[in-house]
């Protein structure tokens, strides 16, 4: 690199020049205008032929004429960045420095073009906070409340207030802290998007909208999840009950966090009754009568529970209070010996109570059988022995009981609410095989009883008897 000459020989020169005797004052005046208009022109000279080579981070990106212009250039950068990033978020990762140099033909860059090679050579990075879990960079955001409030809002993901709870603690398991950090802009998540990332190990969404005659099951098959993984990704589902319009979330959580809660419950849960047994003579071997209907009873509860992400994992009963007392069920057990299980030739009432419709043509049709009227749940029993050869649904019938006597007798049990026999089921005369009910086509509860021989419809009443 060239130097500028010395003003510190000149002036020597000059003062030795103008003392020499030889020379009169006036061609001593001449001599120092003219060393004085040489010196400037070789200043001018050098400096014409001077420039400043710009560097970042060591590397050359241009030769400019004047240092203010890079100076400019950086100032007019780093505001542009922060209109649009923020002033106090944004760290340059730049080094700028500038050489003088002494041109020798190279190209002097424009300012636009100065601005545009910093600009291309600069690493941005933005002022942020990254969340550590188990000592490893997960997530980061910019500035330490929004990571806070992340974590914050995690953890009341998995504690929502409700009547008869109070959390004890609510903590993660893994370790976690946030650390200030200089991150790539592009890395920078938005709370939504870190909340989802952190709970589920990803940011992807995909939601399934419950449709009529939905199952768990079924939806579980259509889209290739397993149920387990389905109750996983929707912590506190009731499989029994889901409802039309309900989203659930399709994607299987990884979570990079679990959120402990310790919570001590209030609740009231039903006491099972127990079922007494008693042997009666009333009723035929195998027949079994509830005497007497048990009830619940009603306790209060106060327990320790600890879940990890809404899954329970453990529960401690602290403390019960008995509200009710359950009433034990006394159920009947027939020690009779039962007729035999074939037809006898005659058949008994199958229920007691009043006949509403008889026989025959009824509102512009046949009616093939008679109707008693019956409360719902009242023992139904068989005419006479014989084979069940159905119990089942069957059109305006509803739930029906065909028993085949022999001899081309069949009696037909209709609008029962619940079939104590199947198929091929051997029964004896008097045996209960339903209770009564309003299934089918009925205008209200009782038992349609049909007699017919060789399938054709015959009146009850010629049969019947006490």
């Amino acid at each position: 690199m060239d130097k500028l000459p010395n003003l510190k020989s000149i002036s020597e020169f000059y003062r030795k020049l103008i003392e020499k005797p030889i020379l009169s004052r006036k061609k001593a005046g001449a001599a120092v205008l003219i060393v004085l208009v040489l010196l400037s022109g070789v200043y001018l000279l050098y400096v014409s032929n001077t420039g400043y080579s710009v560097q970042i981070n060591g590397t050359p990106v241009g030769i400019i004429k004047d240092k203010a212009i890079a100076e400019s250039v950086v100032s007019e950068i780093t505001e542009e960045i922060g209109e649009d990033l923020g002033k106090d978020s944004v760290i340059i990762g730049a080094e700028l420095k500038l050489y003088k140099v002494r041109l020798s033909g190279e190209e002097i860059i424009t300012r636009e073009e100065l601005k545009e090679r910093i600009k291309n050579s600069i690493d941005l990075k933005r002022k942020a906070v990254t969340i550590y879990i188990d000592d490893q960079p997960v997530i980061s955001l910019l500035g330490r409340e929004a990571a806070e409030g992340v974590l914050d809002e995690i953890k009341h993901t998995f504690a929502v207030q409700q009547e008869g709870i109070t959390f004890d603690d609510i903590r993660f398991k893994e370790k976690v802290e946030i650390e200030e950090s200089a991150v790539e802009p592009e890395d920078l998540q938005n709370p939504e998007d870190a909340i989802r990332f952190l709970v589920n190990g990803t940011t992807e969404t995909k939601v399934y909208t419950v449709k009529k005659g939905d199952s768990l099951w079924l939806i579980s098959n259509n889209n290739n999840i397993s149920v387990e993984d389905l109750e996983k990704a929707n912590p506190g589902i009731d499989p029994k009950r889901l409802q039309i319009g309900q989203q659930l979330s399709m994607v299987v959580p990884k979570p990079f966090v679990t959120v402990v809660t310790e919570e001590t419950r209030v609740y009231r849960e039903r006491v099972p009754f127990e079922t007494e047994y008693k042997e009666s003579t009333e009723f035929f071997k195998g027949e079994s009568i509830i005497k007497k209907n048990g009830s619940y009873g009603e306790r209060e509860v106060t327990a320790k529970v600890v879940k990890e992400n809404g899954q329970e994992v453990s529960r401690v009963i602290l403390d019960e209070i008995v509200l009710k007392e359950p009433v034990s069920r006394l159920v009947a057990l027939g020690t009779k010996p039962p007729p035999p299980s074939q037809g006898t030739g005659t058949f008994a009432y199958p229920a007691r109570g009043t006949i509403t419709s008889g026989f025959g043509w009824r509102w512009g049709r046949q009616h093939t059988g008679i109707d008693i009227s019956v409360p719902v749940g009242t023992p139904v029993k068989a005419a006479d022995g014989g084979t069940v050869t159905f119990a089942g649904r069957y059109g305006d019938y509803g739930n029906l009981v065909i028993i085949d006597h022999g001899d081309g007798y069949e009696t037909y049990y209709g609008h029962n609410d619940e079939l104590m026999v199947s198929k091929g089921d051997k029964v004896f005369k008097g045996q209960t095989i339903a209770l009564s009910g309003k299934t089918g086509r009925v205008t209200g509860p009782h038992l349609h009883f049909e007699v017919r021989r060789f399938g054709v419809p015959a009146d009850p009443m010629k049969y019947l008897s006490n």
